[in-house]
């Protein structure tokens, strides 16, 4: 067990900044939880897409 070196948000994105909302996490746990959480986020986000949507006939607009 590694010893506390930063205080995290249990919740994320929660602005609980109450005791009971935090919790100390050594440095390689911070980082695994983070990259957790923005993969997450980067995901339920999606991705533009990178395609044009087809033009309209000429004849219809």
């Amino acid at each position: 067990m590694r010893p506390s070196q930063f205080c995290d948000h249990i919740i994320a994105k929660a602005d609980d900044h109450s005791d009971t909302g935090l919790q100390g996490v050594c440095g390689p746990c911070h980082d695994q939880k983070s990259a957790r959480e923005g993969a997450a986020a980067a995901k339920a986000k999606g991705r533009p897409s990178r395609t044009r949507p087809p033009d309209q006939h000429p004849g219809l607009l």
